[in-house]
């Protein structure tokens, strides 16, 4: 039977395992080992030690029954408690993601040095996002916009992957091209797209920086629909003239079917502030980055995405030997 979803409680809600931090960091080591993870490698027997919790505040997420039957499928375990939130273990539906991070160390190890690190994705409900955030000295900004768990979780293991090199258990997010055709197609986009110039778009700046790509060219049909991640750089100001910078990403599908391309734009995507350290100043800039978000999506999609994929028909035809 279906685990049933709880919603987080309302804001000024008041709960009592937040009473004091001596009691919150209790509930935190109790929650800490949260599933069996002992596991036996070629040098030895790895044994679960501490766990890191680790929450981007302001990046809030949702998820449903189905995505995480899908996520625990994807880790090969059903004892993940990723609708639970790590601090007091409530189940909920929303929240802000986070990450926990297990540490292993090798059995018999007196120094307990970490040997292998396995992260999985966790939703932070409200009340103690708040508390955490406060606890150390951090504003608590609530974003407006939201994306599922799997989806910011995909973010986080993308970033990790090329950034740190890290082991880091998740889905491949994308896979090598299946055939010639498919990764000239892969690089023509790339090529086309990421530009080292920002472009103006409704008072913000925007550049595309990367794309990622998925999804093969069928040679045998002569179709194809690939999935691009596209990611951007943002630079735009507050009406008090302070600069503000962020990056997102959203996912455009380009796709050829008896000789005709299309394209569409899908709803969702994340944004996120970067590089802005005034406390008082990081709540305004994270509703000017939500006001980015949008733009990007409405606006800036459709003239650096779209609009720079003119030549996509010639192209695409003669990847699939059309005449």
């Amino acid at each position: 039977m279906a685990t049933q979803l709880l919603r987080a409680p309302e804001k000024g809600t008041k709960q009592q395992s937040l009473v004091d931090d001596q009691q919150l960091e209790l509930r935190t080591q109790m929650a800490a080992h949260y599933l069996q993870t002992d596991h036996d490698t070629d040098g030895g027997r790895l044994i679960q030690g501490q766990v890191d919790h680790t929450l981007l505040v302001g990046h809030r997420v949702r998820t449903s029954t189905e995505e995480l039957e899908k996520l625990r499928a994807e880790f090969g375990t059903d004892q993940l408690q990723l609708e639970k939130c790590p601090v007091c273990q409530r189940t909920v539906t929303h929240g802000e993601f986070g990450v926990d991070h297990i540490m292993f160390y090798l059995e018999g190890d007196e120094e307990r040095e970490t040997r292998k690190v396995r992260s999985t994705p966790r939703i932070w409900c409200g009340p103690c996002a708040k508390a955490h955030a406060k606890r150390n000295k951090k504003p608590y900004l609530r974003s407006r916009t939201e994306e599922s768990l799997r989806e910011a979780w995909q973010g986080f293991v993308s970033k990790v992957r090329e950034g740190q090199g890290q082991d880091v258990d998740g889905e491949e997010l994308v896979a090598e091209p299946g055939n010639e055709s498919t990764k000239k197609l892969w690089a023509w986009l790339s090529k086309v797209l990421v530009a080292k110039d920002f472009v103006e778009v409704a008072k913000a700046r925007f550049r595309v920086t990367e794309v990622r790509c998925s999804g093969d060219v069928d040679l045998e049909n002569r179709c194809f629909a690939v999935d691009m991640t596209v990611t951007y750089e943002c630079i735009t100001k507050l009406v008090t003239g302070e600069e503000v910078q962020c990056e997102g990403s959203s996912v455009v599908v380009v796709a050829l079917k008896d000789e005709e391309v299309s394209t569409q734009i899908k709803p969702g995507g994340s944004a996120q502030l970067t590089g802005y350290d005034d406390p008082s100043l990081v709540e305004r800039a994270t509703q000017k980055v939500e006001l980015a978000a949008r733009i990007w999506a409405k606006k800036a999609v459709p003239k650096l995405v779209v609009g720079r994929l003119g030549d996509l028909k010639a192209k695409a035809l003669k990847l699939v030997g059309a005449k």
